[in-house]
């Protein structure tokens, strides 16, 4: 990306019998673009969401026609720029909502710039509450204050309310003490579809062209998406953790780490029978392969369990997720939240409500 700076444009207002929310949004993958179009649709009563400016890795348009999107932003002779895209968000403060879904590091580290400015942060990427601490901490002071909206409900559990119950319980003077389960739609698409006799290759294939895994599907099957939702789950409950502190499985042999996207692709049915005979002994033992993550106040540890098949996690369809939240309340007989974790339709939601949450308050 371009990080060269220029001066930033005016953008006009839209004049509305409703309220109007500005949004500019990063990326228009799977995600992004899915959002548009839920957008295009909206019927909302009380707001209207005008997409001021959009951007890929490459390309920023500003004022598109929602119809040709793509051919604009082709097209386009401005180059993807963060000072400028910032800068220009900034002259209106809390007028916009920027909407990243990126997964770009680089656009994670604009979101402390963006809200110490009044400019309101939502977003589905895990990248930003998983740096260091310090930055996670920083980010979540700008609500306390009242300075910009910072919405990250989509980051865990697609469109569950994950987040929102956890801030909830914690608002009214609950401690979190432990949270275990499934957090990954993915996972549980992928060793549902095993139980059914598909190959690993062809399960890993389907869940990237479905939307259902991250762009390069390692991230999952390496356990890094667990380990980044648990350890945004821990640090919303106010715990204190670092990446390096937490102990994950991966289902990735160190032989694919340095592979592109493609090349790994071409390569995982190497492992094809290896995923089939591991399968195999958990259904002979009328269990069930599952992806599951837990943490306590001093620990979080993710990897492959075997459950009984007529367990809660057992029984998981589709790309369920289960979240059981022990709290001091709570201690015995947990909260349970369950649906589909993962899919850009549900996450791209997810996200077009945290914009009108925020323009409740705008």
């Amino acid at each position: 990306m371009s990080i060269t700076s220029s001066t930033p444009r005016k953008i006009p207002f839209i004049r509305s019998q409703k309220k109007v929310i500005h949004v500019f949004i990063a990326g228009v993958g799977a995600i992004g673009g899915t959002l548009i179009q839920l957008i295009k649709k909206l019927n909302n009563e009380q707001f209207h969401v005008h997409i001021s400016g959009v951007c890929n890795s490459r390309k920023v348009i500003w004022e598109p026609d929602l119809e040709s999107i793509a051919q604009e932003l082709s097209a386009s002779t401005e180059e993807t720029n963060w000072d400028t895209i910032t800068d220009t968000l900034i002259q209106y403060s809390d007028d916009f909502v920027f909407i990243d879904a990126t997964g770009s590091e680089i656009a994670a580290r604009q979101y402390l710039k963006l809200l110490s400015h009044g400019v309101h942060v939502t977003t589905p990427s895990k990248r930003a509450n998983t740096f260091e601490q310090s930055y996670f901490d920083e980010l979540i002071t700008f609500p306390t204050h009242g300075l910009a909206e910072y919405k990250y409900e989509t980051a865990v559990g697609a469109g569950l309310p994950v987040i929102n119950t956890l801030q909830n319980l914690i608002d009214t003077g609950d401690t979190v003490t432990k949270i275990s389960g499934v957090v990954s739609g993915t996972m549980t698409y992928i060793f549902n579809q095993l139980q059914q006799g598909r190959t690993f290759s062809t399960i890993i294939k389907s869940a990237k062209s479905e939307g259902y895994s991250e762009p390069d599907p390692r991230d999952d099957l390496s356990g890094e998406d667990v380990a980044r939702k648990f350890l945004i789950l821990a640090r919303t409950c106010g715990y204190t953790f670092e990446r390096d502190q937490i102990q994950v499985e991966s289902l990735v042999p160190g032989k694919f780490d340095d592979l592109s996207v493609e090349q790994f692709l071409d390569s995982i049915s190497e492992v094809d029978e290896d995923w089939e005979k591991r399968n195999a002994a958990a259904l002979h033992q009328n269990k069930r392969l599952r992806y599951t993550g837990e943490f306590t106040s001093d620990t979080i540890t993710i990897g492959i369990e075997e459950v009984d098949a007529d367990s809660p996690l057992g029984g998981l369809q589709g790309t369920d997720n289960l979240i059981q939240i022990y709290t001091e309340r709570y201690a015995t007989s947990p909260i349970v939240i369950q649906g589909p974790g993962a899919g850009k339709e549900v996450t791209a939601a997810g996200v077009l409500s945290d914009v009108l949450q925020i323009g409740k308050n705008i």
